[in-house]
């Protein structure tokens, strides 16, 4: 049983399917757009409706269309069938087709066309229905793909129903396979019945999310383009779910179920973020290749993931995935959390696991010295050499070191208490960046460590909750972060030595930033609540590269909610809720760094009730921040605009999808040459 409704995350009902058999629903992320302009306040809009018959007739109607309004934006509704024989239906730049209540596409029977829709050399095209409804492609089983983009940019593809395509649902192939600011995207479609469902290459930040992928014969989602995103699809009795070659790109809540392969990472796969995936029933094998992907809290029923070769994959905290190495082992990390304290013996292969609990006080108006803590957990690691440390801290400590708990190598730490910091000096001292750092927490130099649960208080006195700088594989979960002098969590110059993740904190009421990504890489934020801070709630800082920041609530910050600044580039900034910030929800920035704040991907955010939405802007010529994609962005109810498009110094970003609704004003007067497209309502 297929219901057609479900309610997405941002309390709307939305036209998609979940699988109620089982009580599963996927969580979805795209917004239907909504904008005062398709492309520009200046566009000129060219309406041509098209009943049914054969497509030689539509196209003929199509090119009169173009030839006679050559400037304009064409929207070209079909409200009947048409079907294609021979050629496909051809679509040029600045057209968007709506197919209308009754209208579709189909293939006679001996059809032999090789796509129902053909989009070649183009740019500014979309296909979507115009009502909630999704319109029909139908390829009637003839060996034809159902659309076919080839040579073409910031193509958008929306609430379509794409059926019996012996080839393919859709083949796209972009012009750029490493411009994000000329991305396409795929969203709420139904694929079902086809050879391949998606295939995408030779494009950057391609968008596909909250696609419905049954019954295909090979693959549902093929893709190969850096920093995409595939996120919120479900993939449902296809011989092969998710295959990837991309590169820094995220695959993250998507549900498979019967599939013969969920999920496989092929060889020139690098860098990717798999994470929060579910597979039930027959979730089919896993399989991943490339090197230095990051295979984080999954829950697949399949129970081992097959390594064919690879280099430095990792796996972290994924429930019942086990790792069967062929050639080229993984890297595993299993750490016990607040939320997980299990007692696997082995937490990391190659290594014994020794349990240390220490008690605090139970009176939290008495805590007990950190010190006893600290001497205990040397000892420990003196002793068992060896060993993977997990210290239990349970209770009340005081921290009077300015070092805090410093975690040696090979340690996880389990707090179900608080630790806070009392440190002798007057609170809120002003901060000296050439003083040693002071902190609650610090992270091991190398090797493996994670810290879980409980809360660390600054006190007014430490500068940081938790000092991330070094080198070690670590995982900071479910940590309320507080009081801190400056930044709750602190990465500065960690660069990209090894991952971090930073999942399910609450970091609030600190001085500086929540969560301070500075001049670091392959730093993953996801679940976290930021809010109340001085400063931003997650800043994505100078040189920071191949970060993520998903899934995140921002709140109240003094500053931003996600601010992406001084010449980052190759960032990801997806489905975040930002909220009531005294600036912007997310703000994209070149303030000091020579250089531009670039090719960083900013993906259905929601931000509202802050002084701006969505902005974007560079301080001078040689410090910029232009070529980023800002993709179905949601601006609701913020104070001045819900998009600023930004200054003379941020030229060639793209706006696309976005979705604007009770700003102040929804778009800001921009200085810039932006790309803005978004699909057209029915008009």
């Amino acid at each position: 049983m297929i219901s057609t409704k479900y309610f997405c995350r941002r309390g709307c009902v939305c036209a998609s399917l979940l699988i109620a058999s089982c009580g599963f629903a996927t969580e979805h992320f795209f917004t239907p757009p909504e904008s005062p302009f398709i492309t520009d306040t200046k566009e000129t809009i060219g309406t041509l409706n098209i009943s049914a018959g054969p497509v030689e007739s539509a196209q003929s109607q199509i090119d009169s269309a173009r030839q006679a309004r050559a400037d304009a934006v064409l929207v070209i509704h079909i409200t009947g069938k048409l079907l294609v024989a021979n050629t496909p239906l051809r679509l040029g730049s600045h057209m968007c087709l709506l197919l209308d209540e009754g209208g579709s596409i189909a293939a006679k029977p001996d059809a032999a066309a090789q796509s129902l829709v053909q989009i070649n050399e183009a740019e500014f095209v979309s296909i979507s229905s115009a009502g909630p409804d999704r319109g029909v492609l139908d390829g009637q089983g003839r060996a034809l793909a159902g659309i076919a983009v080839s040579g073409s940019g910031k193509v958008n593809i929306d609430n379509l129903s794409i059926r019996g395509c012996g080839v393919s649902a859709i083949t796209y192939t972009g012009r750029d396979a490493q411009a994000v600011n000329d991305a396409g995207s795929i969203t709420r479609c139904l694929v079902q019945d086809c050879g391949d469902g998606l295939l995408v290459t030779k494009t950057a930040g391609f968008m596909c999310l909250d696609n419905v992928f049954h019954n295909n014969r090979r693959t549902a989602i093929s893709i190969n383009s850096p920093r995409s995103i595939v996120a919120g699809n479900d993939s449902i009795r296809n011989k092969n779910g998710v295959v990837s070659a991309s590169n820094h790109g995220v695959i993250a809540r998507n549900f498979f179920e019967d599939n013969d392969m969920s999920l496989n990472l092929e060889t020139g796969s690098t860098a990717n973020l798999v994470t929060g995936n579910r597979s039930l029933g027959k979730g089919g094998a896993v399989s991943v290749s490339g090197r230095n992907n990051r295979i984080y809290a999954n829950a697949f029923t399949v129970s081992t993931a097959t390594m064919r070769g690879g280099e430095n994959n990792l796996f972290v905290n994924n429930a019942g995935l086990k790792s069967a190495a062929t050639t080229g082992g993984p890297i595993i990390f299993n750490p016990p959390t607040s939320t997980n304290p299990h007692s696997n013996n082995v937490i990391v292969p190659g290594m014994g696991r020794f349990d240390l609990a220490i008690p605090g006080a139970t009176n939290k108006y008495q805590p007990a010295d950190l010190a006893a803590a600290r001497d205990g957990l040397r000892r420990a690691r003196a002793e068992h050499p060896n060993d993977i440390i997990v210290l239990w801290l349970r209770g009340y400590y005081l921290s009077h070191e300015p070092a805090g708990l410093e975690l040696p190598a090979n340690t996880c730490v389990i707090l179900d208490g608080s630790i806070r910091a009392d440190l002798g000096t007057a609170p809120d001292p002003a901060f000296d960046k050439k003083a040693p750092l002071t902190q609650v927490v610090r992270l091991a130099p190398d090797g493996y460590c994670s810290f879980s649960g409980g809360t660390l208080d600054g006190g007014r006195q430490a500068f940081h909750g938790i000092v991330a700088t070094s080198a070690s594989c670590a995982l900071v979960d479910g940590v309320d972060i507080r009081g801190a002098v400056r930044d709750g969590i602190h990465t500065k110059g960690r660069g990209a030595k090894s991952p971090l993740f930073i999942n399910g904190c609450s970091v609030s009421a600190n001085g500086g930033r929540g969560i301070w990504l500075h001049v670091a890489g392959d730093v993953h934020a996801l679940n976290n609540v930021c809010s109340g801070n001085n400063q931003d709630g997650i800043d994505v800082d100078a040189f920071a590269t191949d970060c993520t920041v998903l899934f995140n609530t921002s709140a109240g910050n003094r500053r931003h909610g996600v601010f992406v600044e001084e010449a980052v580039i190759n960032n990801i900034v997806f489905a975040n809720e930002l909220l009531g910030n005294n600036r912007s929800g997310v703000h994209v920035w070149n303030e000091e760094v020579p250089g531009n704040t670039g090719q960083n991907v900013i993906a259905a955010n929601l931000c509202r009730g802050n002084v701006k939405g969505v902005s974007v802007g560079g301080r001078a010529a040689n410090r910029t921040a232009g070529g980023n994609l800002l993709f179905n962005n949601v601006g609701l109810g913020n104070r001045d605009f819900g998009l600023a498009t930004g200054n003379s110094h941020a030229n060639g970003n793209y706006f696309s999808q976005s979705v604007l609704r009770g700003n102040g004003q929804e778009i800001g007067a921009y200085k810039n040459t932006p790309f803005i497209f978004s699909t057209p309502a029915k008009q």
